[in-house]
């Protein structure tokens, strides 16, 4: 997961975009705000992120400076600019930070997402590159990041035919592709890398520990004589992982209500759904629903609408923001929609509150 931490004097700001990244479509986790860059400074020292979101004009230490710091003594860390004035002085300053990208306010959800998929796949890259597993020609390991994240999603999926049927096709990439002589190292590094995705995977689908998880595939103690090998003991290890996994959530009946709220009043804001909820619970969706509903006497969805409603209320008639942007950081790309919605919640339309107003 790559820890984001957003920087801005202006806690509306932070919000907006904390609510229009799709952070863990992008394995990311926002991890801390900062009002200004001292405190930014300080953050970045003690949670150490791997990205930094900050806008440019701020009070104290301003966005120019905090750029120069974080170049010299953070130059690993990822760097997002942000700015509501269309500057030539801090676009010059992103680019000497290495800044990812400079995004002007009021930032725009599809562009923010699109610069975060970038700094997803760079950072990727930096870990591959920097890792025993490097992939010296280039569309190569373009070709293994894809085969990687299909194994990856149908882990997270718990679907065992398909996650070793991705590995066969990785398997018969490598073959085809890795020269002789580089390919007993390549099994090597390719395997160390896939068992690390598959703990990664276990961790976030059902939180197995290291200790609870199934031993590494048995393998001799020279490297793996052969790809096909690798695949089956691979296979073999995703196959009892999965089952471990499939275990935990069968037998995870009972559902902490109070755990679901907490999680829907910190979602609700996102591209949330009951699949979604159900999944991170490791229950099924006909089960939290029926819970949900007998306890609070709400379905998941109706809890989640009434709280965007709330929210909505609040933007409009009490911050005076437009329409349009009160509806997108609510979660409504479509404006249409998001009207009827709001008459059904309150009767009126959200231009006829802002009227009474």
């Amino acid at each position: 997961m790559l820890k984001v931490l957003i920087i801005d004097d202006e806690p509306w700001s932070r919000q907006v975009v904390k609510s229009l990244g799709a952070w863990e479509e992008h394995g990311m986790q926002v991890i801390g705000e900062a009002e200004d860059g001292i405190e930014g400074l300080e953050l970045v020292e003690k949670l150490h992120p791997g990205l930094v979101i900050t806008d440019m004009r701020m009070p104290g230490l301003d966005g120019v400076e905090l750029l120069e710091r974080l170049k010299h003594q953070y130059p690993e860390v990822q760097i997002i600019v942000m700015s509501g004035y269309d500057d030539f002085v801090y676009l010059k300053q992103a680019i000497r930070s290495k800044a990812v990208e400079y995004l002007l306010k009021p930032v725009d959800r599809a562009e923010l997402n699109n610069v975060l998929s970038e700094c997803a796949k760079e950072r990727e890259r930096q870990r591959l590159t920097g890792s025993p597993l490097m992939l010296m020609d280039q569309p190569l390991m373009e070709r293994y990041l894809a085969y990687r994240q299909r194994i990856y999603d149908q882990l997270l999926a718990l679907n065992k035919p398909a996650a070793r049927e991705e590995l066969e096709k990785l398997g018969r990439e490598l073959e085809r592709s890795v020269p002789q002589h580089q390919l007993e190292a390549m099994i090597e590094r390719t395997a160390r890398d896939l068992l690390l995705l598959a703990g990664e995977a276990a961790k976030t689908n059902g939180g197995v520990t290291a200790a609870d998880a199934p031993d590494t595939p048995d393998r001799p103690d020279k490297p793996w004589p052969s790809v096909q090998a690798m695949v089956a003991g691979l296979g073999d290890h995703f196959t009892e992982l999965i089952n471990m996994l499939l275990e935990q959530r069968k037998n995870r009946v009972k559902l902490d209500l109070a755990e679901v709220e907490d999680y829907i009043r910190n979602h609700y804001l996102e591209q949330v759904s009951l699949e979604g909820i159900a999944a991170h619970f490791l229950v099924t969706k006909e089960h939290l629903s029926r819970a949900f509903k007998a306890a609070t006497g709400d379905t998941v969805l109706d809890r989640i609408t009434r709280l965007r409603m709330e929210r909505a209320r609040e933007l409009i008639a009490g911050r005076d923001m437009p329409i349009k942007e009160a509806a997108g950081l609510c979660g409504y790309e479509d404006l249409a929609y998001f009207y009827r919605v709001f008459k059904k919640h309150y009767g009126i339309t959200p231009g006829e509150l802002r009227s009474e107003k």
